[in-house]
């Protein structure tokens, strides 16, 4: 009984090692890799869904001139060229058998972790490298004909995004030299042209986005989900009935990339609410709060003037660290305002005064708030107009909501109108977004 009790015992531990042997091999198996050169907004997102999904990426060229051009004309070859040299470095000691996945960084998120993605990819029985397809013949429009034909609208190769194995891919990015200005996208659909070696190094495209989601072109084809049962929200492609684990924001897609980017990635959730407001949230350091600029603007005729003065006064915020703009356009209020600024305005680090007989435009008055802010110690501008009530910890919860810019949603009693657009068309006024109504009745909050 205790030998058999022992020789389970022991397989059971057998397992288990073999178990953590194989998830290690697994996890080495890729290399995830993408190109930026400087941080911003949406190197920060793309990360963020790269932790999200538990999803190792490095990032190459950190810190790096950009000698690629500008990326709304072509050019972007200096990405091929870092990834080549990238590539070469892995030959010399890492599994040829390994798999590489790189994508763009500023306009993509991932949606799905690595073991998902690689299960996608080896779903296409015979590649052995997976390029993104779209809509569009860019940036060569006359080399459409030269695809092969299949049924379908992405028929034409992205290069925002791509996995195959390591060796086909070294010997893909070694087939021509290309130079840092030159256009990456050119150089991969020449490539995928080239039918001996698109054959020989069994180079496919993801036609039904089961991996890759180019969204410029395709927004009819995309739907977001999330008012749904599951957990978090989700995108599908409603064509091909995929849901897309890498989600590019392509060419004039931008906006929609930033739309979706509220809700996917566990971004958002009905249950949780705004997640990845909760993981930007930062404490505030007593010891050393920030400067800020408080620009105040009356600009009409507003009622329960003194008590919109008095929340100046009873703001939970050194006044030691607040630098005073009042803007007063209104000659009704002028007594009155002029008084609350000779009461207080030396409790300020400093305070200017414009008044109705100083005949400076909105416009303008609002753009000296900016300079000013831009040519001091302010760091961080706080707008408020003479119609807004605030709370008094309202500086305080803006400053530690982690956020570069937060603007107030204005909504009028159980109507639809409000002061923020969900969208905008491509003449660059009002469209609404499919979320509008949802937001404004506060369903997603």
């Amino acid at each position: 009984m205790d030998h058999s009790r022992n020789m389970t015992v022991f397989k059971l531990i057998g397992l288990v090692f073999l178990q953590i042997i194989l998830g290690a091999e697994s996890a080495d198996d890729v290399t995830v890799l993408t190109v930026a050169t400087g941080d911003n907004h949406g190197l920060e997102r793309f990360l963020r869904s790269a932790k999200v999904y538990n999803i190792d990426v490095e990032v190459l060229g950190q810190g790096q001139e950009w000698l690629g051009g500008d990326m709304n004309y072509p050019g972007g070859g200096q990405k091929v060229n870092l990834l080549k040299n990238k590539l070469n470095e892995m030959m010399k000691s890492e599994n040829k058998e390994k798999i590489v996945l790189f994508t763009d960084s500023y306009d993509l998120i991932f949606t799905a972790g690595i073991d998902e993605i690689v299960k996608k990819f080896k779903s296409f029985t015979d590649a052995r490298v997976v390029f993104s397809a779209e809509q569009f013949c860019w940036p060569d429009a006359k080399l459409a004909s030269k695809y092969p034909k299949i049924e379908g609208s992405n028929v034409y190769l992205n290069s925002g995004g791509f996995i195959g194995y390591l060796s086909e891919l070294t010997e893909l990015l070694a087939y021509e030299t290309i130079e840092d200005k030159e256009d990456d996208q050119r150089f991969y659909t020449k490539a995928y042209l080239d039918t001996k070696l698109r054959e020989s190094l069994k180079l496919a495209l993801d036609h039904s986005s089961a991996i890759f989601q180019n969204l410029h072109g395709a927004l009819s084809d995309v739907e977001l989900k999330y008012n749904t049962t599951e957990d978090w929200p989700y995108l599908e492609n409603v064509i091909t009935k995929e849901r897309p684990l890498v989600v590019h924001g392509n060419g004039l897609s931008k906006l929609t990339l930033n739309h979706f980017g509220n809700y996917l990635a566990k971004a958002w959730s009905l249950k949780k609410g705004c997640a990845q407001c909760s993981e930007k949230r930062i404490q505030l350091n007593e010891d050393a709060l920030p400067n800020v600029l408080m620009a105040v603007f009356i600009e009409q005729a507003t009622p329960f003037m003194e008590e919109f003065l008095e929340q100046l006064i009873d703001m939970d915020y050194p006044k030691s660290k607040i630098h005073l703009m009042l803007r007063n356009n209104v000659d009704y209020h002028e007594k009155q305002v002029d008084a609350f600024f000779q009461a207080h305005s030396k409790e300020y680090a400093s305070a200017k005064r414009i008044k109705p007989s100083d005949f400076i435009s909105e416009a303008e008055a609002r753009k000296i708030a900016m300079e000013r802010c831009l040519h001091s110690d302010c760091d961080h501008l706080f707008s408020i107009d003479s119609m807004s009530r605030l709370e008094a910890t309202v500086l305080r919860d803006l400053l530690s909501s982690g956020y570069d810019v937060i603007a107030p949603m204005l909504v009028r009693y159980e109507k639809a109108w409000s002061n923020f657009w969900g969208a905008i068309n491509s003449g660059g006024f009002y469209a609404r977004s499919a979320d509008y109504m949802d937001i404004v009745f506060e369903v997603n909050k």
